[in-house]
């Protein structure tokens, strides 16, 4: 069988299109299959006993330590302008919002451009290496915030960086997490 040359560019479009179709969808199915594992992961974690070193620090945070506190852990790095953005949002609710207890999980990132950050950013968080949890319970990317409620249980799990999101969830957190 052969193509009549008159219809050529109509077919090539046709098949780029197709290519574009099935990539579009494998890569929105791909990322929805990790939003889904890192939940079904996170489920399965005891939350009791979770614990982080500080950064540059021999201290263990535990999140028992928070007990009877609501907790965000923001899981970031230095490299990604969304995880910055989300900090910036989190130092400016945490301002309004006090009792919130915000967890800054580093991850994939060196110590000198961690401390340069902090110097530059006087956040009020807990600032703690997170790269191991991360990618224990395939975390599929930064930022990615888990939201712990006042009993130590998990309330709501979130990846990327849509603040008006966050925001919602964080409130629901503070009025109704317990």
């Amino acid at each position: 069988m052969r193509l009549d040359p008159k219809y050529f560019n109509l077919f090539i479009a046709i098949c780029a299109l197709l290519t574009l179709i099935v990539i579009i969808y494998g890569t929105i199915n791909y990322s929805n299959q990790q939003a889904l594992e890192f939940r079904d992961n996170l489920e399965a974690v005891q939350l009791d006993t979770l614990s982080f070193n500080r950064f540059n620090s021999d201290e263990i945070i535990s999140l028992t330590q928070f007990e009877g506190e609501p907790v965000i852990i923001q899981f970031w790095s230095t490299w990604s302008g969304k995880s910055i953005g989300v900090n910036r949002f989190l130092d400016e609710y945490i301002d309004v919002h006090p009792s919130l207890r915000v967890v800054a999980a580093i991850v994939r990132d060196g110590d000198e451009q961690v401390s340069r950050y902090l110097s530059e950013n006087n956040h009020d968080f807990i600032i703690v290496q997170g790269t191991e949890f991360f990618q224990e319970i395939l975390i599929p990317g930064v930022p990615s915030q888990i939201l712990i409620s006042r009993s130590g249980t998990l309330f709501d799990a979130q990846v990327g960086d849509d603040i008006d999101a966050l925001r919602t969830k964080l409130d629901s957190l503070l009025r109704d997490g317990t």
